[in-house]
């Protein structure tokens, strides 16, 4: 299961209405319901993006970045995948390819990695992912 960014910041951020949400969801991915957890460098990029930008402080970015990193109260429990030229290139292509749809270049990263990995779904509150891959929206699990 790749986790999109959008599940990361509402584990960070306790008071967004999508917070227990996240953490039901993540929960039982901990729990390997799901698989092997996987994100990427350009999630940790735009979680610690968004947190900062929220937040205002470097010490909240870098917490919701230590969650993905599996650094400090967090277990090392994600698998962080790089993206390299090939998958940048395949990013690209996504990009123009499904220009009807509403991805950032990041979601065109994850669908590469999804892609590129043979990862069976994308755990993402972000519907921007329906018609590219097969999304797993938080709020389903939590009330399942």
């Amino acid at each position: 299961m790749f986790v999109d960014s959008g599940v990361f910041y509402a584990l960070h951020d306790e008071d967004t209405d999508r917070h227990r949400s996240a953490r039901v969801a993540f929960d039982q991915l901990l729990s390997g319901e799901y698989g092997s957890v996987v994100a990427s460098d350009y999630v940790y990029d735009e979680t610690v993006t968004l947190t900062r930008s929220r937040f205002g402080t470097v010490e909240d970015a870098l917490a919701a970045g230590d969650r993905i990193l599996g650094r400090r109260s967090y277990p090392d429990t994600v698998n962080l995948r790089f993206v390299d030229r090939p998958i940048f290139e395949s990013a690209i292509d996504l990009l123009d390819r499904y220009g009807d749809q509403p991805l950032s270049f990041t979601d065109a990263t994850t669908v590469a990695l999804v892609e590129h990995f043979d990862i069976d779904r994308v755990l993402a509150f972000d519907d921007d992912f329906d018609g590219v891959v097969d999304r797993l929206d938080p709020k389903t699990v939590a009330s399942g």
